[in-house]
């Protein structure tokens, strides 16, 4: 015969696993109140029980096996649902333990006697309880139920400073995870090797059964890191079915939402029935960076089964974890554009001497051939007198945006020069590079700027043997190319001076 179940049974059981008691191995401040309490009462069992929705478990026991039985055949049922010591001097004439008695020793045939107190929470939620049993009948009075009572207040300060230990070892531990992932700030790693050490930080401090670390974007996901449980593992072809894949408003959801821990996965509205169907409970994703919900570096994780709702600490380390390689995402941009502001000509977005050197170097170290232009723009005085030297910037971004070509990297080195970089030969190179300044040149003259350019082009290894030599090779050529323009104009304005005496001439006989 059971006791009747109290409408705050739902909130003892959850107090109950607050606690993380239940078989859990044997622990000697429980077993030395047992035998304590057993000394004190000359009884030759004593037991504290704890109580959870179907079994009473015993944690110590004193004079017989630890071990668990059913609660309806558990006198101590009665204490924690009524929340009251009792005493029962003879339990073979107590229709209320018929069952009892008809258990196998010691729990019943030969017991007679049995007394028992609660153990209770502040709050006044019975756990479990204090017991001791005898074969003799016994009349339990007032003194032996307060000396119960007092050891009752022990065993609950024990669960206290058990529940106080595990929280200082949990916050120790958390603080030494924070403090790693902390470390990740400072180390000098990718971002995404960055996310893959954050993770496997807490693989070991959360529950999960896919941890990933995922590149989202509106056409679709891609998994860069993963790690699974067992039953993960038996479920990875369908997470990636439905994760990788995702339905346009479920990845929408994710894109728009930085952060987000889904307690209930059954009911959230973006649910994937076949993720249901597998048992998944619990889902979270944190971005670590997205940018204009285009696409995003997200950490996401999906647990199976009943494992409750995501705890604090959990969400604690997550979003440590997330703001970790946030940060190193962050420092890596800054480094990128700090980088590309370096090796960038401010005015017209060319590459500068640095940049080309860098190139060159890379294109030495590959062995492979190319071709090398030094271009001199001709010019740029007569437009930075006569028409100042705004006009004079203009046509330097003007002639530089004429030189972008796919195969063609363009160079400002500064003032009016510029270099041409083709990485693919030198038997087309020259050519090409020639034919992208002549249209340059042909473009800032009919824009109306009195300019035209001097290019000399050396390819290696077909006109020099390393990137010096032709830079050294091409840089003659250019200015060979400009005594030849140059004198050729001075031959034109020769013809034209001599056209125009000999037309002066013939004006003057003829007058």
């Amino acid at each position: 015969m059971s006791h009747p179940i109290p409408a705050s049974e739902a909130e003892r059981l959850t107090a109950l696993a607050r606690q993380q008691i239940m078989d859990t191995p044997p622990e000697a401040g429980f077993d030395r109140i047992t035998a304590l309490v057993a000394r004190v009462l000359d009884v030759p069992y004593a037991a504290i029980n704890f109580m959870d929705a179907t079994r009473q478990w015993a944690k110590a026991c004193h004079g017989m096996p630890r071990g668990s039985v059913p609660r309806g055949f558990a006198p101590c049922d009665w204490v924690v649902e009524g929340g009251q010591a009792l005493i029962i001097d003879d339990m073979a004439g107590d229709s209320r333990f018929a069952d009892t008695m008809a258990a196998p020793p010691p729990a019943g045939p030969g017991l007679h006697t049995y007394a028992g107190v609660p153990l209770k929470t502040q709050e006044g939620l019975s756990l479990g309880t204090l017991c001791v049993l005898d074969y003799k009948v016994r009349e339990f009075g007032q003194r032996e139920l307060d000396v119960m009572a007092a050891l009752a207040e022990v065993v609950m300060d024990e669960l206290a400073l058990r529940s106080s230990t595990r929280d200082l070892t949990l916050a120790r531990d958390q603080a030494s995870t924070l403090r790693d992932l902390a470390q990740l700030m400072q180390r000098p790693m990718t971002p995404e090797d960055t996310a893959h050490q954050a993770m496997l930080i807490l693989k070991d401090r959360l529950t999960f059964d896919w941890f990933a670390l995922m590149c989202l974007t509106p056409t679709g996901s891609t998994s860069l890191h993963e790690l699974t449980s067992s039953q993960g593992q038996q479920h990875l072809e369908l997470l990636h079915q439905r994760i990788m894949n995702l339905q346009p408003l479920a990845l929408q959801a994710i894109l728009t939402q930085p952060v987000r821990f889904i307690d209930d996965y059954p009911v959230y509205e973006h649910a994937s029935a076949e993720l249901i169907a597998a048992g998944v409970q619990q889902a979270a994703w944190l971005h670590l960076s997205h940018s204009s919900h285009q696409q995003a570096f997200v950490l996401a994780l999906v647990r199976f089964g009943e494992r409750g709702a995501w705890a604090t600490e959990e969400r604690t380390l997550l979003e440590a974890a997330a703001h970790s390689v946030h940060v190193v995402l962050e420092r890596t941009g800054h480094m990128q554009t700090l980088e590309r502001a370096a090796l960038t000509d401010s005015l017209t977005g060319l590459g500068n001497r640095r940049a080309l050197d860098m190139a060159l170097d890379e294109a030495t170290q590959s062995g492979q051939p190319y071709t090398v232009a030094i271009i001199d723009l001709d010019g740029m005085k007569r437009v930075n007198d006569t028409l100042g030297h705004a006009s004079g910037d203009m046509l330097l971004r003007e002639f530089a945006l004429q030189l972008h070509s796919p195969a063609v990297r363009a160079y400002r080195l500064g003032g009016d020069e510029y270099a041409l970089l083709y990485l693919q030969g030198a038997e087309t190179g020259t050519g090409l590079l020639l034919e992208l300044v002549a249209r340059a040149s042909a473009h800032v003259r009919k824009a109306g700027y009195p300019a035209s350019a001097s290019t000399g082009v050396a390819g290696v290894p077909h006109d020099a043997a390393d990137a010096t030599s032709a830079l050294r090779t091409a840089d003659q050529r250019m200015y060979a190319h400009k005594r030849e323009r140059k004198a050729s104009r001075e031959v034109a304005n020769q013809e034209v001076s001599n056209q125009e005496g000999a037309n002066q001439q013939v004006s003057a006989i003829s007058f």
